[in-house]
């Protein structure tokens, strides 16, 4: 399965704050989650990444070589001055496709400009989160015709819905280490001051929200996979809490 990298630059990690009038009401997450969703319906995997920072993206670039089928790129501001970030695209060899939620043809002057636009496959301004995924589908179609005739997206009901499900289940895996990981340092730190692993207050806080952020039927399940949850981390503290 070929993989599409949606590649985001500085100052989304601000969407929802930042001149709803140009870039919208939606968050960063918001347009992640479209974007894999499209690529479930795409039948591709979607990978996302965002940094402010210039020479993380150009790192992020070269390392995709090899591993990514194509890039839905939103340079922001690098748009329109960075030459490192040019140079990138144009070594990698992975399809391109520069995206802008505002259309920067019709915006100050200093915004008109791309000097990453010669080396991508195509730019797309001015459609908000549609132009990400209009990307994806271009990419697909253009880009990744060899996959597209011999894995065919899912063509029934059961099957985009167990695709979904398999999308979900890498990003709560995801997340689920980075809990652990946050687990392991809370443990540390406890080791240090002496405090004890158990808190009853946090912990009763926490599946109170579990069962609150659902709709009322899940809200027990929510609960009992929240409370499994907890058990894993104190035990992963606890064994941590030990070895300091």
């Amino acid at each position: 399965m070929k993989t599409i990298l949606i590649m985001n630059g500085p100052n989304l990690s601000m969407l929802g704050k930042r001149d709803p009038k140009h870039y919208g009401s939606g968050t960063l997450q918001d347009l992640e989650q479209a974007c894999i969703c499209k690529g479930i319906e795409l039948g591709v995997e979607v990978q996302c990444f965002q940094s402010e920072s210039e020479s993380a993206i150009v790192s992020k670039l070269h390392r995709s070589m090899g591993k990514i089928g194509g890039i839905v790129l939103n340079a922001g501001a690098y748009t329109h001055y960075s030459i490192a970030i040019r140079d990138a695209i144009e070594l990698i060899h992975i399809p391109v496709m520069e995206v802008h939620l505002s259309d920067i043809h019709n915006r100050e002057s200093f915004r008109n400009q791309s000097v990453i636009e010669a080396v991508c496959a195509r730019q797309y301004c001015g459609m908000g989160v549609k132009g990400y995924l209009l990307a994806m589908e271009d990419l697909v179609k253009e880009y990744f015709k060899e996959d597209a005739d011999t894995v065919a997206a899912p063509a029934d009901e059961l099957s985009v819905e167990r695709a979904a499900i398999d999308e979900i289940d890498r990003q709560m895996i995801r997340l689920f280490e980075q809990r652990m990981k946050h687990a392991d340092r809370i443990a540390r730190i406890k080791a240090k001051s002496g405090t004890a692993i158990l808190a009853t207050n946090r912990e009763q806080e926490i599946l109170e929200k579990a069962g609150g952020s659902v709709d009322e039927e899940y809200a027990e399940y929510a609960r009992q996979w929240m409370q499994e949850t907890m058990r894993l981390s104190r035990e992963r503290q606890s064994e941590v809490n030990t070895k300091e």
